[in-house]
C-alpha cells in the first residue's frame, strides 16, 4: 500500500526490520533487491540520463555489491561497458553469487591492484556498493586503504544505501558520494553532521518493507496523493482556499509577486495580494486571476498603510513578510493582530518581535526560516534538534529550509528528500510561500491535517524542482520556471 512516508531507522534497526520480513525466504530477498536496484537505476536516469557509456561498479563481498552489480544490469545498454571492481574478489555464496551468475555476463573484472589503471579514466557513473547497512566498525585497514584510493576516481559516484565506511557509530573515512539512495528508509547515519560532506544529494526509496513511520520520518511521493484526486463536482471557489497576501516592497516588489504567483498555481481559490500601490497596475497585468489591493508606502518605500478591515475578512490564510524590509516589524505586529485565520510567516517576518506576537493566538502559523533566519529567531544553528526545540517552544509548525529541508511541529519531524541545488535561487523561498500558503488553506477540502498539508505542499515544491532539473537542467533556467512543473507533477510527467 502506497505510504505518504518511510522510517528513518539505524542500520541496525533496518536489518532487524528486513530480517523479520524475510524469515529466510530467498525469493523474498531476490524480490527485494530487484525492486533497490529498479529504484537505483530510476534516480541515476533522472540525474544523468539512460545513455552511459561506461559504468564502475565498487562492489564488496555482501548485498550491497550485489546491488550495485544488479543496477549496473539494469542502466547497461549495447553501448554501455561495466567494470566490475571487487573489493574480494568474485562471489561464491548467497545472493552476491546469484546476481553475478545471471547478470555478470559482458562485465570486466577487475581487483583494488587494478585502481592506477582506473584513476587514468573517467567514468559516467560509479556505483559504490563496497559497505552497506551492515558494516560495522572499525574499518579493515584494506578497505579503508580502498576508499581512500576511490576518492581520486572521477565520475558521478552514487552511493547504494549509504556511503562506504558510513554506518551506526562509524567514524571513517567515508566515500564521497555525489548521489546518495538510501533503500527502505531512510538510514539515520546519514542525517548526521559528518555525514554532510560525504552523502551528496539524498533520495529515498520505498521496496515495501513492512512497518510504520516513527516520530521522526521522510516523505515519500505520495505525499500529494490528496492533490492527485479530482476536486468534489459541486465545489467553488471560496471552498478552495482565500489567500491573503501582504507583502513587497517599494525596493522588492518582485517577492509579492512571485507569492502571488506561486498560490495561484497552487490551486488557491481566491487570492488578494496587498502591496505598494506604486506597482499595482503592472502586477495586475502580470496576474489578472489575483485581486490586487495597492497600499500606501512610507519614504523608505515599505508598507506604512494597513489592509482596510473588509480585506482581512473572510481569508483563510495570511502570507506575509516577504520583501517587506527590516523595518517592518510594527507594521507586521499590527497586522497580524487584526488578522483571524491561519499565518504563514516568512523572510522579513521571521523575527522574534513577531513570532512572539502570534504565539498565543488561535490559528496554525507555519514559519519558513533558511539558516540565517533560523539563527535569528532563535539564536541556535538550524539543527533538527534545534528546529523541534523551537516549534514545540513557539506552538508553530517550522519548515527548516536547506540541502535537506525537514517540517516539524515540535512533535513529529519529516525530511523531504527532495529539491537540490537548482533551487538555490533567490525567489526559491517566495515561490514556497506561496505554495505552502495555497495547500494550507485548501487543507480542510483535501481532507488533510495542517502538519500533512505542509508537507504536502513542501514536498510538491522539490518535486517541482526536481522536474525543472530533469527537462532543463540546474544552469540556464530562471526560479519561476518551476511553478508549470506543479502540475506536471502532479500529472506524472
Amino acid at each position: 500500500m502506497p505510504r505518504a512516508t518511510l522510517p528513518v531507522l539505524t542500520c541496525a534497526e533496518a536489518a532487524r526490520r528486513e530480517k523479520a520480513f524475510l524469515r529466510g525466504s530467498e525469493a523474498k530477498s531476490l524480490a527485494l533487491m530487484h525492486r533497490a536496484a529498479e529504484g537505483i537505476r530510476a534516480e541515476v536516469v533522472q540525474h544523468l540520463g539512460s545513455r552511459l557509456g561506461h559504468i564502475l561498479v565498487l562492489a564488496g563481498k555482501g548485498n550491497n555489491g550485489a546491488d550495485a552489480v544488479l543496477t549496473a544490469a539494469l542502466l547497461r545498454s549495447p553501448r554501455t561497458r561495466v567494470t566490475v571492481l571487487f573489493a574480494e574478489g568474485l562471489p561464491t555464496t548467497g545472493q552476491p553469487a546469484i546476481i553475478w551468475s545471471q547478470h555478470g555476463a559482458g562485465m570486466r573484472v577487475v581487483g583494488p591492484q587494478d585502481l592506477p589503471r582506473l584513476l587514468r579514466r573517467e567514468f559516467d557513473v560509479i556505483l559504490d556498493g563496497l559497505l552497506g547497512q551492515g558494516f560495522r566498525p572499525p574499518l579493515r585497514a584494506p578497505y579503508a586503504a580502498l576508499i581512500r584510493a576511490c576518492a581520486k576516481l572521477r565520475g558521478f559516484r552514487v552511493a547504494i544505501d549509504l556511503p562506504s565506511g558510513l554506518g551506526d557509530d562509524a567514524t571513517g573515512p567515508a566515500l564521497r558520494a555525489d548521489l546518495t539512495v538510501s533503500i527502505g528508509a531512510l538510514k539515520r547515519p546519514l542525517l548526521q553532521p559528518t555525514a554532510e560532506a560525504v552523502r551528496g544529494r539524498l533520495r529515498v526509496i520505498d521496496i515495501g518493507l513492512p512497518g510504520k513511520s516513527g516520530t521522526e520520518a521522510c516523505a515519500t511521493p505520495h505525499a500529494l496523493d490528496a492533490l492527485r484526486k479530482l476536486r468534489p463536482a459541486n465545489t467553488e471557489k471560496r471552498q478552495q482556499g482565500r489567500v491573503l497576501i501582504v507583502a513587497g516592497s517599494q525596493a522588492m516588489p518582485g517577492a509579492a509577486l512571485m507569492n502571488t504567483a506561486a498560490a495561484l498555481q497552487g490551486g488557491a481559490g481566491l487570492v488578494t495580494t496587498c502591496l505598494p500601490r506604486a506597482i499595482q497596475t503592472r502586477a495586475a497585468v502580470a496576474y489578472p486571476e489575483a485581486m490586487w489591493r495597492g497600499l500606501e508606502t512610507n519614504a523608505a518605500g515599505t508598507l506604512a498603510e494597513q489592509p482596510n478591515p473588509a480585506t482581512l475578512t473572510n481569508k483563510d490564510v495570511l502570507l506575509t513578510g516577504s520583501g517587506m524590509g527590516a523595518e517592518a516589524v510594527a507594521y507586521l505586529q499590527t497586522l497580524l493582530a487584526a488578522f483571524i485565520g491561519d499565518r504563514v510567516l516568512d523572510a522579513d517576518a521571521l523575527r522574534p518581535e513577531v513570532v512572539q506576537a502570534v504565539r498565543a493566538r488561535r490559528g496554525v502559523t507555519v514559519l519558513l526560516p533558511h539558516a540565517g533566519e533560523f539563527l535569528r529567531l532563535s539564536g541556535q544553528p538550524l539543527t533538527a534538534a534545534h528546529g523541534l526545540a523551537y516549534a514545540r517552544r513557539t506552538r508553530a509548525l517550522v519548515v527548516l529550509k536547506g540541502p535537506l529541508t525537514a517540517v516539524t511541529d515540535g512533535r513529529r519531524l519529516v525530511h523531504i528528500p527532495f529539491g537540490g541545488p537548482v533551487l538555490a535561487r533567490g525567489g526559491s523561498g517566495d515561490l514556497l510561500a506561496g505554495v505552502v500558503a495555497a495547500v494550507l488553506a485548501r487543507r480542510r477540502s483535501l481532507g488533510l491535517t495542517a502538519f500533512d498539508a505542509v508537507v504536502a505542499a513542501v514536498t510538491w515544491h522539490a518535486q517541482a524542482a526536481d522536474l525543472l532539473r530533469r527537462q532543463r537542467g540546474e544552469e540556464a533556467i530562471r526560479t519561476t520556471d518551476l511553478l508549470p512543473r506543479l502540475s506536471q507533477v502532479l500529472l506524472g510527467r
